[in-house]
Parts: C-alpha cells; structure tokens; sequence
C-alpha cells in the first residue's frame, strides 16, 4: 500500500512539473508603477493620514498538486516586513497581477477592492482623464469603479489610478475619499 501511494505521488509530481507555464510579458509587468521602498501618504477628506509602505514585489507562480496550467503573478505588498522574532507576516498585497493562462486574460486585483477582477487588457484601453488636487495635477488617472451598490463600510468601491504613479485617489463605503498627498521614492 506505501509503495502505490509512494507511486501515486511521483507521478502526481511528474504531470503537474511538466504543465505549461504561462508568464506576464514585460508590458503587463509595467503596469505595476511601484518600487520597493516607495511612500504612498494620503490624507482623507476628513484630515486623516494613512501611509502605504511598499515592501516586497514578487514574481510567482500559483502551486500545489494537480495543477493544470501555471500562472505568474507579480503582487506589490504594503505594509512593514515582520521583525526576525515576528511569526506573523502583516503585510497585504496592494496590487496583484495574474496571468489569465490558456482560458482568461491577464487581470488585476486591488485591496480592499469590493468589485470584481479587473481585465488589464481593458484597463489598458480606457481612455485617461485629468484628475487635479489639492497636492498634485495627475494627467493619466482612469477610474476603476465596482460594479456592486452594497454599502461597505470599510471596503473600496472606486479606486483612481495614475498609469505613472499608480494609486492617485480612492473612495470607500463609509463616504471617505483619500487623495495621495505624497509619493516619495
């Protein structure tokens, strides 16, 4: 019985090493505007700060067994790296860019966002408008908008983002809209 399992296991492995792997292409890759180290500070309409620390950028590729396609991922993570003694990794992803594989198209995933995934390819097409504030005038903002009417609290319906600086505004649910003030590299 140990030895069937034991078989069952390596030809498990075997198939699943062998399944086609499907990469972001650099243009997709260039979507994500942000480097490690960057400060995003933004003030809310109510004066409130809150800053994004990004930390890590990765590139991996979804795992497990029986996988049937591997896709890439880039995730852009925001917040403080755990100290050496920390069990618990704090940090959340800001922006996640997946490959779609043989069946969907290349889509992005934002925090915190209460719409659905975002297909890059139509991102990419929208059309640009100008979105000036109280800190800085953004040339290149499109608005990525959820489609759902629920009223969540702390979740965000609608994000504005600038195709250089990334994340230029954002609304929430509990009526908030937070406006990048800063953004030191």
């Amino acid at each position: 019985m140990k030895k069937n399992l034991f078989y069952i296991l390596i030809l498990l492995t075997s198939i699943s090493c062998f399944q086609p792997r499907y990469e972001l292409s650099e243009k997709e890759k260039e979507f994500n505007p942000y480097q490690i180290g960057d400060r995003l500070i933004f003030e809310s309409n109510t004066k409130k700060l809150d800053t994004f620390y990004i930390s890590n950028i990765d590139l991996v590729y979804n795992d497990g067994l029986g996988i049937i396609e591997y896709k890439q991922a880039l995730r852009v993570y925001e917040g403080k790296a755990p100290k050496e003694n920390e069990i618990h990794d704090k940090r959340t992803f800001l922006l996640e860019i997946c490959s779609g594989g043989s069946k969907e198209q290349t889509f992005i995933e934002l925090r915190d966002f209460i719409g659905e995934k975002q297909n890059l390819s139509d991102l990419r097409v929208k059309p640009t408008d100008k979105l000036e504030t109280n800190f800085d005038t953004f040339e290149d903002v499109i608005s990525i908008k959820s489609n759902k009417s629920l009223d969540y609290d702390s979740k965000i319906y609608e994000y504005f983002w600038s195709l250089e600086k990334g994340i230029v505004r954002f609304k929430k649910g509990d009526s908030s809209i937070w406006t990048l003030k800063e953004f030191k590299r």
